[in-house]
């Protein structure tokens, strides 16, 4: 089952949490409003408008409160990029930051379904 990010394990709760989200955007069209109980401040990177990658914008931003906590989602590749980031240069405790990596830049769905019967195959 799908799980929101405040109910994620080690997740602070929405009631009270400080939130930061960077939600990316082919164009400024696709937009979407987001409500939440949360503090929450929200930045758009849309690429039409030239807007930096996720990675240069997590960089950029600024940690809110105690004790962060991460919850990246998109392409494998800039997720892994954004996970490193933050364990390693900024020091969050791993178990701190949850990741999912739902696409890889440059395979189709078909292509990935196609690596991952192969590697089964082999294990």
């Amino acid at each position: 089952a799908a799980r929101t990010a405040s109910s994620a394990p080690g997740a602070p709760s929405s009631r009270t949490s400080q939130v930061t989200r960077a939600s990316a955007a082919v164009r400024s069209g696709d937009r979407r409003p987001l409500r939440t109980a949360a503090d929450a401040r929200v930045t758009w990177l849309v690429r039409e408008e030239g807007a930096p990658g996720a990675l240069e914008a997590v960089r950029a931003a600024s940690p809110r409160g105690s004790a962060p906590y991460a919850w990246i989602a998109g392409e494998s590749g800039t997720v892994k990029e954004l996970r490193r980031h933050l364990v390693r240069e900024r020091e969050l405790d791993r178990r701190r930051v949850t990741f999912v990596g739902y696409w890889r830049r440059g395979l189709s769905e078909e292509q990935l379904r196609e690596r991952a019967a192969a590697g089964a195959g082999a294990a």
